[in-house]
């Protein structure tokens, strides 16, 4: 019984031993040509960071502007509203005024 105890312990330490040498003695570096091409593809992700960093910040003003363009038309519908119902009281518009005849 021992003797078994013994032996998985013993086994389980050497496939241990032999599993981090092998790992260990595998290691990788990155070539010339790799660095190179992961300092330009950090390049292009910034340079599309501050793109859509832009695009927001024209986003935002575009709908500004949009915001203020119906607060105009909304004005202009108003007055026009207005003047509409003006218009149909012509040329009655001061009910109490008579002219002189």
């Amino acid at each position: 019984m021992k003797f078994k105890k013994n032996l998985t312990r013993i086994s389980v330490l050497v496939i241990t031993i032999i599993g981090i040498i092998t790992l260990s003695s595998c290691s990788f570096k990155i070539t010339e040509e790799q660095l190179a091409q992961l300092q330009e593809l950090r390049r292009q992700e910034r340079s599309l960071q501050d793109g859509i960093a832009n695009k927001k910040a024209e986003l935002g003003r575009i709908n500004d502007e949009i915001n203020m363009r119906k607060t105009e038309l909304k004005n202009c519908n108003s007055e026009l509203d207005l003047i509409k119902q003006r218009l149909s009281k012509w040329p009655d518009v001061w009910p109490d005024y008579t002219p002189n005849k």
